[in-house]
């Protein structure tokens, strides 16, 4: 952008950052904003201080301060008497309108450049852009302009690109912010349409690479170097699908309604599409296809649990309905996955997988642990790794370690409770087949109850639906079809087999 007389966003910096402006120009390209930079808009013979004022006074309508130790260490430098023209236009602005925007380039502090009436520049929110969370606070960043430009943000194919570029570590955290910038717009509903619908081909498309995720051969010469290549395949299932169970759990915890969550349980039919597509390999690679849709199912649970949003639940996971492509049986999400699905034809690869993440350590030394008699097995491995690994995506939901495992288990138990219910359902008045009709999801909630290690979170719920009778809120949404005596009926079967599931290993 060369053109003073244009609107535009003006960036201010010190040239030791010229490198770092390079990347935030090309940001601010992407997006489409136009900006104003004295590399680019000076030209030889130009008045450059007059040009600099009438760029800040009469065409900025957001004014981008780069700091870095660069400029903090700087005494004079044209930055600075940019600054000072910005402060003196932001003094004559309406107070709450953003116009000045702070980037740190590193983790120094931001400049106390006194804004008048009682304001300092390091009161206003700033934009990082450095580290593990460039990518998501680039976006934060190119919204915020184009909002303050008079524009509705980025448009969609920028959005998605800058998901498909940004570094795997970042995508988690990038998928979330940008659900929370567009769930509750409706303006950007297909727009969040669009991303989710991205993000599903990417987990589908990586599913059928054979070479990503097998299913024909174990890699191994004996039997601990394929356990310990069979927990590896599952911890690189999670890392596929971790960024979308991040936007998911911003969905659950915010949508308004179903509609909204359209994308999300679209896509979770299709990832449990995906995993039972009938195809032969081996038994335990196959059945690891089904981690993906289990750890989406959890974390939904958990974070309408945790708010508590029932509605949601009841939309997410018993009105998204799974049909079986073997059997053509028309199963609720909550029936159709449960914890120890995808390791029924691998008994040690959950121990593994839960010491590997707890510990930080290999598969093969955390199956080495194991069968070197260093530790004994877990009585719950795979709620003990979703416990460990889902812990990051709740930190804004549950700040407190204690919270968040009180709500962990309480969703354990409400899923167990609901696909009882469920399963009953299923099951008829046919006596033989009711007798058959049990939840499968059980976890450490059950163990750790049983030996006094926490409240029984079972007790807590049966005593609320007590207390609340017609008026449970999972009742009053829908859920065991707003029927107390179904309720009663599922609570009651699940507590004999929660009992059951205290003495064994889950």
């Amino acid at each position: 952008m060369t053109s003073t007389e244009a609107k535009h966003a003006f960036i201010s910096y010190v040239n030791e950052d010229t490198q770092q402006v390079d990347g935030l120009c090309k940001v601010l390209e992407a997006a489409q904003i136009p900006y104003w930079r004295d590399r680019t808009a000076l030209t030889p013979g130009d008045n450059w201080k007059a040009k600099i004022r009438e760029a800040i006074r009469s065409g900025a309508l957001v004014f981008i301060a780069c700091f870095s130790d660069n400029s903090r260490s700087k005494h004079k430098s044209v930055m600075n008497e940019e600054l000072t023209l910005a402060v003196e236009e932001f003094r004559q602005m309406a107070p709450g309108l953003t116009w000045l925007i702070s980037v740190r380039l590193d983790d120094g502090p931001i400049p106390e450049w006194d804004l008048g009436a009682g304001r300092a520049l390091g009161d206003l929110q700033y934009v990082s852009l450095f580290g593990d969370q460039y990518a998501t606070e680039a976006v934060k960043l190119v919204t915020a302009v184009s909002l303050a430009m008079g524009t509705n943000g980025p448009d969609p194919a920028t959005t998605r690109a800058a998901v498909e570029e940004a570094a795997d570590r970042d995508r988690p955290a990038l998928l979330r912010q940008l659900t929370k910038d567009m769930v509750l717009n409706p303006a950007r509903r297909i727009e969040l349409d669009e991303l989710i619908a991205q993000e599903t081909k990417t987990i589908l498309t990586a599913m059928r690479d054979e070479e990503r995720f097998p299913t024909q051969n174990i890699m191994g010469a004996n039997d601990n170097e394929r356990i310990a290549h069979l927990a590896t395949v599952a911890t690189n299932y999670w890392k596929l699908i971790e960024p979308f169970c991040w936007s998911l759990q911003v969905a659950a915890r915010w949508a308004p309604d179903a509609a909204a969550l359209a994308p999300w349980t679209n896509a979770l039919r299709a990832i449990c599409a995906q995993s039972t597509e009938i195809k032969s390999g081996i038994e335990a690679l196959l059945a690891l296809r089904s981690l993906p849709a289990m750890v989406a199912t959890f974390t939904a649970g958990l974070t309408c649990v945790g708010q508590p949003s029932w509605d949601n639940f009841k939309t997410l996971l018993v009105d998204t309905i799974i049909t079986d492509r073997n059997t053509g049986q028309r199963t609720p999400l909550i029936e159709a996955t449960y914890p120890w699905l995808p390791f029924r034809n691998a008994d040690l690869v959950p121990h593994v997988l839960a010491r590997s993440a707890i510990k930080d350590e290999d598969p093969a030394t955390a199956l080495a642990a194991f069968t070197e008699g260093k530790v004994g097995k877990f009585h719950t491995p795979v709620a003990e790794w979703l416990h460990h690994v889902l812990r990051p995506m709740f930190d804004e939901q549950f700040p407190d370690n204690a919270t968040y495992t009180n709500d962990f288990e309480l969703a354990e138990v409400m899923m167990g409770i609901i696909s009882q219910n469920q399963a009953l359902q299923l099951a008829g008045d046919d006596p033989h087949r009711q007798a058959w009709a049990h939840s499968s999801w059980f976890g450490r909630s059950a163990w750790r109850s049983r030996r006094g290690y926490a409240t029984n979170p079972l007790v807590e719920i049966a005593q609320q639906k007590l207390a609340d009778g017609a008026a449970w809120p999972p009742l009053k949404s829908g859920l065991f079809g707003g029927d107390s005596e179904r309720a009663d009926k599922a609570i009651s079967a699940y507590a004999e087999d929660f009992g059951k599931a205290g003495n064994q290993h889950l």
